[in-house]
Formats: C-alpha cells, structure tokens, sequence
C-alpha cells in the first residue's frame, strides 16, 4: 500500500467517522471503499462511451443536434 495525505472538509471527515463506526470499519477502510467504487464508475463510464462509439452508426437525419427534442419528444402540437 502506499501512504497518501489529502484534505477535505471538516464536516465531511466527521460524517465518514460516524459512518465508519456504525459500520464497525476503520476510516481508512472506508475511504478506500469509496475511492475503488468512484474509480469503478468512472471506468465504466469510459466503457459505455467506447461501446457506443464502436456502434459506428451512419446516417440519421442531418439537424438532429439542432432539432433534438423534436426527435425524441415529437413535433409542435
């Protein structure tokens, strides 16, 4: 493991240490729980777009960005 030193928020430090101790966790455990899960989102996030982008859709209609609501929701009624 390697040491690391970051400042947050007072408020949010005591909020974690009342977490971590409902929990019967240590802090330390806790902030690394929610680093690997923000991590894993954000890797995901990365996935779905990549994903997406291999679709290699062509076409569709030329003023879709400007016209995007009418698209999705209808035309004017």
């Amino acid at each position: 493991m390697v040491r690391t030193q970051i400042y947050i928020p007072e408020t949010m430090h005591e909020r974690a240490k009342l977490l971590a101790k409902n929990k019967k966790r240590s802090i330390a455990h806790l902030y690394r729980t929610f680093i690997a899960s923000g991590l894993k989102t954000s890797e995901n996030r990365g996935r779905d777009l990549t994903a997406l982008a291999k679709l290699n859709i062509k076409g569709g209609p030329k003023n879709l960005s400007r016209d995007l609501d009418k698209y999705i929701y209808g035309g004017k009624k």
